[in-house]
């Protein structure tokens, strides 16, 4: 007798009327009915067997072990939306990266306790009645099992294949029938439109599940200046990832994170079309694509670097493409599939370092890319002001905004002031950059983050970008106590002589906390150094909101994002710059949701980009004249001439 044998018999017993099988005799079955046993298998045999109930007239009830699990399910049959194959990837990828998940030849095995092969055998015995895309698993070690819905969220090379990209998805979404649509009136303040399925049931039902994803962990930090919920989406690897919210109660919070969550789902890799179009931008030419040097490249003494994440690009390269729609020209364009997703073409020649900046997530494809735009304007003015290192106005901290007094209260109490500054640059997008510079002791204390925050509305990007910085001073206490070499000075000092040491994110803001690189934020206050006695909180006083921005003080409501986008497209044409829109959109989230995502690429702007080598100002002429136009600087410099160092954007 096989250590799987009392689980067979078991299911005899409980499913008399259908038969009990092994892999071999399942892949024979043509018709009818069977349990199938997975005692012993491997990831291909789990595709083929969904293959094959796919293509056959039959039932099949997948029952295998791993290790301490028995799972259960789903139905495989014929119209099954969701298989054996797709299910059992992303179980596994949701561990992490400590399995090779992706492998077709990993083996796994295990059998169920004694105890539970009756229990077992019921619940293989009741889904073949019952919702189809429901799995039950298992746990021998603990006596406890938990039932699952799947979903193939972003789609199953074997029972819900991508359609391939081509232009008319761009079109769809971008095209002449949005600016023909009714525009739907959204909230004055965040732009948001109206969405009744997004509240935080709604989200949890679709994007959480602990077992299979795609968001497969909620946690909330109260340690945190706001109530902080963080939204770890499944992708695989060793490091999380995922959605982040921020807000003055836990419930707002988890919704902004699962929010993020499924845009950055969407943003990773294609989820929702097939990349197909694999040419060099000289076989497409400036009439299909997007030309990859006006998207600024990567400076060719880094090639070849360790920490470089790019090949050098000449025009008969050939690289993956997709397709968006040019806002500006109104037409469909391709750019390479690498900017359009952040972590796609794994293996494959990149060009340009690209990260998750410009995806926007929204209750529309309109409003979706008006949030990609804004952050398009927020890394470009932040790092325009970084790299010209051009002074900006002063702005006071809102008195009558309690939510930023309450932030930059928390901030002085951990001994830092916050500043804020005025970064809005020819976009005409309100962008505001914060500093929290600490003051006094303890002199191991990080002595200055630094956020930006760009939107429409004056008010809400000061919020967003003093959220940000007071997040990170918050949460640099609990850093150093969980991860002391972050900010290891021995660690970080030999990075202010040789910035290609700065790789990561992580390393961004770290080197630019030590005391020795203060100077390097001087160049921002045109009044001059701040006074280092100065007392804690919102030292100085700078120029009130309303002063600044004054169309704001008293705006023309929006009539909808539409509108707004097409507004601000208008703006940025007339300065030379495109505006393309790429749809990321994922099906699922998508189509029950009512959610859409959008990346956004305006060529010449300058991108955000982490590890020093792979930064990206080269060829972008705005960054050299758009200072001396705005009056930041005395004159259009050359690039030879700009103090390139690593910036500290978190």
């Amino acid at each position: 007798m096989t250590v799987a044998d009392p689980l067979r018999q078991a299911l005899a017993e409980e499913t008399p009327a259908t038969a009990v099988l092994g892999t071999a005799d399942a892949l024979r079955l043509t018709e009818g009915s069977a349990v199938v046993v997975l005692d012993t298998w491997t990831l291909g045999e789990a595709e083929e067997l969904s293959r094959h109930a796919l293509n056959h007239p039959v039932t099949l009830v997948p029952v295998r072990g791993d290790g301490a699990l028995t799972v259960v399910g789903p139905v495989l049959r014929p119209g099954a939306r969701g298989c054996l194959a797709c299910g059992e990837y992303r179980r596994l990828a949701t561990i992490g990266g400590r399995v090779p998940w992706h492998s077709p030849g990993l083996r796994l095995a295990g059998c169920p306790s004694p105890a539970f092969v009756d229990a077992v055998a019921v619940l293989a015995a009741a889904l073949p009645d019952g919702d189809g895309a429901l799995v039950h698993v298992v746990h021998n070690g603990r006596g406890t099992w938990s039932t699952h819905r799947l979903e193939p969220v972003g789609g199953c090379a074997v029972c819900l294949p991508l359609p391939p990209d081509g232009p008319e998805a761009a079109e769809a979404d971008f095209g002449p029938d949005m600016r023909r649509s009714p525009g739907v009136p959204c909230d004055p303040e965040s732009l948001r439109e109206p969405n009744s399925r997004t509240d935080v049931a709604g989200l949890r039902e679709v994007l959480f599940d602990e077992r299979f994803g795609p968001v497969h962990q909620i946690l909330r930090t109260e340690e945190s200046v706001h109530s902080l919920t963080s939204a770890y989406v499944t992708y695989g690897r060793h490091l999380r990832d995922g959605g982040y919210g921020r807000s003055v109660d836990f419930e707002n919070s988890e919704r902004v994170a699962l929010f993020e969550g499924a845009e950055r789902l969407a943003s990773m890799s294609p989820t929702g079309r097939r990349t197909v179009l694999r040419a060099s931008f000289a076989e497409l030419g400036p009439g299909r694509a997007v030309d990859p040097v006006r998207l600024g490249l990567p400076d060719p003494v880094h090639h070849g670097h360790p920490a470089s994440a790019t090949v050098p690009y000449t025009p008969d390269l050939a690289l993956d493409w997709v397709h968006g729609w040019s806002l500006t020209r109104d037409r469909t364009t391709a750019v390479p599939e690498h900017v359009a997703y952040w972590d796609a073409s794994p293996g494959r020649p990149r060009v340009v370092y690209e990260c998750s900046s410009g995806c926007g997530l929204g209750n529309s494809p309109a409003e979706a890319a008006l949030y990609g735009l804004f952050e398009v304007a927020e890394r470009d003015a932040f790092l325009m002001a970084w790299y010209a290192r051009t002074p900006l106005r002063r702005v006071s901290v809102p008195a009558d905004d309690l939510e930023v007094a309450h932030l930059v209260d928390r901030a002085a109490l951990a001994g830092y002031r916050v500043a804020l500054f005025d970064a809005t640059n020819d976009f005409r997008v309100p962008a505001v950059i914060a500093v929290a510079r600490h003051r006094g002791e303890p002199a191991s204390a990080p002595r200055a983050f630094v956020a930006a925050g760009s939107h429409h509305h004056p008010r809400t990007a000061i919020r967003s970008a003093v959220a940000e910085v007071v997040t990170n001073v918050v949460n640099a206490v609990h850093r150093h106590r969980a991860e002391p070499d972050m900010f290891d000075r021995r660690r970080l000092l030999p990075m202010l002589e040789r910035p290609e040491l700065v790789r990561t994110l992580a390393d961004h803001v770290a080197v630019n906390t030590l005391p020795e690189a203060l100077p390097r934020l001087d160049f921002l206050d045109q009044d001059g150094p701040e006074d280092p006695g100065a007392p804690n909180g919102s030292d100085r006083p700078g120029a009130d909101w309303r002063d600044v921005w004054p169309e704001a003080a008293a705006p023309e409501p929006v009539p909808d994002v539409r509108t707004l986008l097409e507004q601000t497209v208008t703006r940025l044409a007339a300065l030379g710059l495109e505006v393309i829109a790429v749809p990321l959109s994922e099906s699922v989230v998508r189509d029950r949701l009512g959610l859409h995502t959008a990346k956004v690429v305006v060529p010449g702007s300058l991108p955000m980009t982490f590890g020093h080598v792979n930064r990206r100002t080269l060829g972008l002429d705005r960054l050299l004249e758009v200072p001396f136009r705005l009056g930041r600087a005395p004159r259009v410099v050359r690039h030879d001439e700009l103090v390139l160092q690593p910036h500290p954007f978190p």
